[in-house]
């Protein structure tokens, strides 16, 4: 139930930043385009992690 809703709260803040991030790192290969089926956690997830390294780093 928490993995759940930990995941659709990653999920909504997440990916517009994560989709822009790796649109800009594969030269618009990856996410594809909305109609096609695509891992939209995992795009998240990256961004998060991304914006996670950048504030550790920024702090140290």
């Amino acid at each position: 139930m928490i993995y759940n809703l930990l995941g659709t709260v990653i999920e909504k803040l997440f990916y517009w930043p994560g989709w822009a991030i790796l649109r800009l790192l594969t030269l618009g290969h990856y996410p594809p385009a909305r109609a096609l089926p695509h891992n939209r956690f995992a795009v998240a997830l990256f961004a998060a992690v991304v914006i996670a390294s950048g504030l550790l780093m920024a702090l140290t």
